[in-house]
């Protein structure tokens, strides 16, 4: 989880490399494809992580609570994050007055760059989260009974 968290920060990181002319195939799909894989190494794994040690009897209310979470916390997310690029949006258009319709453009790039750099620190202080409070290994994520699945 750790390296996920680490490999998402870098594609954030990429991403906020944007200008107004970027080219998709040399600068974003790299950094999605980067991002995509950092990504993937964390929720794997943190939604195996989340169910250590939850009894068959216990398994689908632990999996709901798991996806109610990820779902809140993903629009909480781009909730936040969408008010910070908005924030930078109109800063960035109070001190730069628009003479130019194309500058409105210069204005939405800036507000990406500054909500990239967020999502960084945050996947950055959440991978500092997991090195602190999660202890169990993957011995122990090894060692516990899979779920009977009724079907």
């Amino acid at each position: 989880m750790v390296a996920g968290g680490l490999v998402a920060a870098a594609g954030m990181v990429l991403l906020t490399r944007i200008t107004v002319d970027s080219s998709f195939l040399t600068l974003l799909l790299p950094a999605q494809l980067v991002l995509g894989l950092g990504l993937g190494l964390s929720f794997v794994p943190l939604a195996s992580l989340a169910l250590v040690g939850v009894g068959n009897q216990d398994a689908g209310a632990a999996s709901a609570v798991l996806n109610a979470t990820q779902q809140v916390g993903a629009s909480l997310g781009t909730a936040l994050l969408n008010t910070i690029a908005t924030t930078a949006a109109a800063s960035w258009i109070a001190e730069h007055p628009i003479t130019d319709p194309a500058q409105v453009m210069d204005a939405a790039v800036h507000s990406y760059v500054v909500a990239f750099a967020w999502a960084a620190a945050l996947l950055l202080l959440g991978t500092a989260l997991i090195l602190v409070l999660v202890r169990a290994g993957r011995s122990e994520v090894a060692a516990t009974p899979p779920v009977a699945h009724v079907g």
